[in-house]
């Protein structure tokens, strides 16, 4: 429990008689506890935009990148989230691209961990690969651009001489599945089903790999605290009983 909710809980004990107050002790929350209390704590109108943003690329050794970005974006007053895919394109030096002869192998536990799951293995040399979910929550700012792109119909391909790459839902969510061509690896993100898994196999060499995903909240400015405030009441009762 934070410093702020142990004094809150301090403040609200204080207003009750001392018979009572060991009857409400503070105690502290278990992890399924706290789970069933996720969300709670923002009121809705507070919430001007709410979107997630998730992305895989592949970039090989001469420079070509294949990947795709999927966003979701609910904003105040639509009356329907977003949901858009792009194509992540680029060519490269149209050099030659060593097939890769590294196997990665194992690793079946990591598909059934709970919450978020992240590795990057690899059989190859030289290589960079890169995992990252990031949160943002903003105040006071303006409401966040709708992302442009194609409409998600539920499954979406593209490729180009890097790989293909496919985003379709899966396990109650959205998931990115990368297959790099010439035998350099595969890579999937998905979010949903109650985690975030993020995982990058690479048996090829010179290769750089993203599966980045991020979540932004923008708020109203909260204005005046209403629970900090019948907090401070009770406090100021006591005073006329000496306490």
């Amino acid at each position: 429990m934070n410093r702020k909710s142990w004094w809150m809980a301090t403040l609200m004990l204080a207003s009750l008689p001392v018979t009572a107050g060991s009857l409400f002790d503070p105690v502290e929350l278990s992890d399924a506890e706290l789970a069933q209390l996720r969300g709670r704590y923002v009121l809705p109108d507070r919430i001007i935009s709410f979107g997630v943003v998730m992305s895989s690329s592949w970039q090989n050794g001469s420079g070509q990148i294949v990947g795709a970005q999927v966003a979701l974006n609910v904003a105040s007053g639509q009356s329907q989230p977003s949901l858009t895919v792009n194509m992540i394109n680029q060519a490269g030096a149209a050099g030659v691209v060593t097939a890769g002869t590294g196997q990665v192998i194992g690793g079946a536990g990591l598909n059934t961990v709970q919450g978020i799951v992240q590795s990057v293995r690899t059989a190859g040399d030289f290589n960079n690969g890169l995992n990252d979910v990031n949160v943002s929550v903003s105040t006071g700012g303006a409401l966040q651009a709708t992302p442009v792109g194609q409409a998600f119909t539920g499954s979406e391909s593209f490729s180009n001489s890097a790989g293909a790459v496919q985003v379709s839902t899966a396990n109650g969510g959205l998931q990115i599945a990368l297959q790099a061509a010439n035998g350099q690896g595969i890579s999937t993100q998905q979010i949903g089903g109650g985690g975030v898994a993020q995982h990058a196999n690479i048996g090829g060499s010179l290769n750089t790999v993203r599966n980045l995903a991020e979540l932004n909240v923008a708020l109203r400015d909260n204005t005046r605290n209403v629970n900090m405030t019948n907090c401070l009441e009770q406090l100021r009762s006591l005073r006329q009983g000496g306490y």
